[in-house]
This record gives structure tokens, C-alpha cells and sequence, in this order.
């Protein structure tokens, strides 16, 4: 079993690389999916967002309004610590049993930790590499902009809020560049899985 960590800023393309992975049969352990699933309504963790942030993260059918809570997060790096303190222990430590239970089995597989914390949350030690997907600044904004309907404003207050991508870089063994269109991204992503079966 070979373990990457797949991670990336907003807009940068990292849910695409995740299902072109997931095609060619790599499995996917979806950090930002543990999540959701942890704060659907009625669940515990979304109790205590909402007594951390307030009832205006709360919609009127008890789901989590993710826009609302994300503009108080994403300005302001205290509340956005203090909502990863909530959320990041039980999703770390699902993958991780998710790790150990397909090692029981004997997996032969790509696993692929799909996670925009990923270096922030410790989980790039769990992985034997890690690869990061890029792009450029406009390209971002554009796509953002286009799929959350979010102003430009508030999507660079994402952008400054997370780490940045040269940092990231710095951390990563692979480098994905998503400026260009989808099939020079797929060519990148086949290359390096054909490396793996080199290396591995």
C-alpha cells in the first residue's frame, strides 16, 4: 500500500486531481467528506460550533451554513484555529483508523489522504509522499468565483488566511501545476503514477 498526501489551496484544482486519482483506482480518504459527515445536523461537533460561532452558522433546517461560518473564520486566523481544534482531532484520527484497517487487509492499492489542512494538521507524516496542486492567482479567483459565487474579496480573505502556497511547496515531494487545462494536468498526475510503480 502506498500512502499520498494530496493537498491544495481554494481553487487551485485539488477535488479534480482527487477524482482523476479515484479513476484510475486509487482509493480516496476525504478529509473535507469526514467532516461534513461530522457536522451534519444533529451531530455533536455541530453543537459546538454553534456554541463557539453562534446561531448565525446555523440554518433554520439545523444544517451548517458553511458560507456564513467561513466568513467569520477565514478573517480572523483565531476563530479559524479554533475551528480546526474541533474538527481536526476526530478526522486525523478517522483516516487513521481507516489507514490500519485497510493494512489489515492487506491493500495493494494507491491511497490518496485528500486534504486542504494536510501539512497544517500534521497528516503529511502519515503519508510516504506528499503532492500539492498549484495554480495561479487569477486562475483561482476565477474558478472560486465561478463555483461558490463568492466576491473576490472574499475569496482572497480565504487565500491569505490558509498557508501559503510557497510554503507548501517547501513541504511537498510533487507538484502539480493546474494553470493549464485538464489534459496537461492528467499527463502530470499519469507521470507520477507511473514513477510510483517504478519506485515502489
Amino acid at each position: 500500500m502506498i500512502v499520498i498526501g494530496l493537498t491544495g489551496g481554494i481553487g487551485t484544482g485539488k477535488s479534480t486531481v482527487s477524482d482523476y486519482l479515484r479513476k484510475k483506482g486509487c482509493i480516496i480518504l476525504d478529509a473535507d467528506d469526514i467532516s461534513r459527515k461530522m457536522t451534519e445536523a444533529g451531530m455533536p461537533a455541530l453543537s459546538i460550533i454553534q456554541n463557539v460561532f453562534g446561531d448565525e452558522v446555523i440554518n433554520s433546517d439545523g444544517s451548517l451554513n458553511r458560507h456564513k461560518l467561513g466568513d467569520i473564520v477565514f478573517n480572523n486566523r483565531d476563530k479559524l484555529q479554533k475551528l480546526q481544534q474541533i474538527i481536526t482531532t476526530e478526522v486525523v484520527d478517522n483516516i487513521n483508523r481507516n489507514l490500519s484497517q485497510l493494512q489489515s487487509e492487506h491493500c495493494d492499492k494507491i491511497v490518496v489522504i485528500d486534504a486542504p489542512l494536510l501539512f497544517e494538521c500534521g497528516m503529511e507524516n502519515i503519508a510516504d509522499e506528499n503532492w500539492l496542486v498549484i495554480s495561479e492567482m487569477s486562475v483561482r479567483i476565477k474558478r472560486v468565483k465561478e463555483r461558490d459565487n463568492l466576491s473576490e474579496e472574499q475569496i482572497i480573505a480565504r487565500i491569505n488566511n490558509q498557508m501559503s502556497q510557497e510554503d507548501k511547496e517547501k513541504l511537498s515531494d510533487y507538484v502539480l501545476d493546474n494553470s493549464g487545462s485538464l489534459q496537461q494536468l492528467y499527463e502530470q498526475i499519469d507521470d507520477n503514477l507511473e514513477r510510483l510503480k517504478d519506485e515502489f
